[in-house]
């Protein structure tokens, strides 16, 4: 069976929940954070997994927000069910966490509906924006953090997106032009990050590292071009 990248023994999980701060899990039964891990643990993941969380909310503890604990566990559950070419991954993963939380957590019914509609603004960032409210901005700008990561880590992300998706359930042709499709719309909004914070903190590297990919991809078009052509030249001079 398949293991997902991202998986921790259940004592380096302990140690880790050991280390957040308190008023992040406050009422939340430790069950909760083990139900997620779990659901991490699916087969198919190259980049949807655990480690994006631990990354989210590293960045999260650097983070200013009105109610860091509904973000820390909408973190915690944003990508709890991935599936790489599913239309639903984020309403599932919303729906998880109301089943998990609504059990073994104290929450009013508006901080579960609140962690909840954080889930669901990750389905399209940009569609999301104009209705975000300051900590859906947020959750949403750690969600996209990794656009302006080092240069060889952004590589390994670029990468294991396509390893998710080729060749189950895209060709390596169709992947290309959907990526390419969502670096140069992300590209040509006014800004990439919704917090200010975020766009002093990121825009700039990420700008120039989605500029980078989309030359990368474009390259491999190409090779894949001269490649047809060679092979019709090939062809067409033995009929």
């Amino acid at each position: 069976m398949e293991q997902a990248s991202g998986s921790v023994p259940k004592v380096f999980l302990s140690a880790w929940i050991a280390g957040l701060p308190r008023d992040w899990i406050a009422g939340v039964d430790l069950s909760v954070l083990e139900r997620a891990h779990s659901a991490y643990q699916s087969p198919g993941r190259r980049y949807h997994t655990w480690d994006h969380v631990l990354a989210c909310v590293e960045h999260l503890r650097s983070t200013s927000c009105e109610n860091p604990h509904a973000v820390f566990l909408a973190l915690v559950f944003h990508d709890a069910v991935y599936v790489a070419g599913s239309s639903d991954n984020e309403e599932a993963s919303a729906r998880l966490a109301h089943d998990v939380l609504s059990v073994s957590a104290s929450f009013d019914s508006a901080e579960l509906a609140g962690i909840e509609r954080m889930i669901l603004s990750t389905k399209h960032h940009r569609v999301s924006a104009g209705a975000a409210n300051a900590d859906e901005a947020t959750l949403l700008d750690i969600d996209m953090s990794i656009l302006a990561a080092p240069r060889e880590e952004y590589a390994r992300y670029a990468r294991a997106i396509h390893d998710e998706w080729v060749p189950v359930p895209a060709s390596d042709a169709a992947f290309r032009i959907g990526r390419l499709e969502f670096l140069r719309g992300t590209l040509s909004a006014p800004n990439i990050y919704l917090t200010s914070a975020a766009q002093q903190r990121w825009e700039h590297d990420a700008r120039a590292n989605m500029a980078w990919e989309i030359g990368e991809l474009g390259e491999q078009q190409g090779r894949v071009e001269r490649a047809a052509s060679v092979v019709r030249s090939l062809f067409k001079e033995r009929s």
